[in-house]
């Protein structure tokens, strides 16, 4: 197995077929990749428009309903039941921009034999982000991704976690492809970015 893919899930019924359909037409070898969703206390219909998207052109979707209530945890699961030989942990709510990202990525990683890959990305977000801490942009092999451990804080697990990542393996340099294969779909209702914001503002 090339590919581990780890998605924790909560109620995204309403916004998870866009990443859905950007797995569905990737053109990389389907039987070589492993989307691990983390239904995480889920009560809407997010694992049935799972199954009935990827189940047929997937042999390898795992589905587990869990009740962490917390991504952190999830994602934690989601790479212990990880099989591939390199892990890019995504979120439910965004996508993948171009059909050939996999193969692009997989193609990298065969000809570096490197332990970690950066990409580049798009939002729809009013700002100009520069920072390297959200796990979407960054694909790491298996061995080292299974080595860390996300905390199960509400907020901030994943610039956590990178950041371990960054201070154990010293990543001052590492290697990046800039072309953008994901899209960040900021501040969409309900997320954990919206949420957050909004108890900032009144003030919880």
């Amino acid at each position: 197995m090339k590919l581990s893919l780890v998605i924790p899930v909560h109620n995204l019924e309403r916004f998870i077929e866009p990443l859905l359909v950007s797995l569905k037409y990737q053109e990389y070898d389907h039987n070589e990749i492993e989307p691990i969703f983390i239904c995480d206390s889920c009560s809407d219909l997010t694992h049935e428009m799972i199954r009935v998207y990827l189940g047929k052109s997937y042999r390898n979707l795992v589905i587990l309903d869990r009740e962490y209530h917390s991504s952190g945890l999830s994602r934690n699961d989601g790479i212990e039941q990880a099989t591939g030989d390199y892990i890019w942990l995504l979120d439910g709510d965004d996508w993948l921009i171009d059909n050939r990202a996999i193969d692009k990525i997989i193609e990298f990683f065969d000809e570096s034999h490197s332990d970690v890959l950066h990409i580049g990305w798009l939002s729809n977000s009013y700002r100009n982000y520069n920072y390297l801490h959200t796990v979407w942009q960054w694909i790491f092999s298996a061995r080292w991704a299974k080595a860390v451990k996300f905390s199960s804080r509400k907020y901030d697990d994943d610039v956590e976690w990178v950041n371990k990542m960054i201070q154990r393996h010293n990543l001052i340099v590492y290697p990046r492809l800039d072309q953008p294969f994901y899209f960040y779909n900021y501040m969409r209702e309900g997320s954990v970015m919206y949420t957050r914001k909004i108890e900032e503002y009144s003030g919880e």
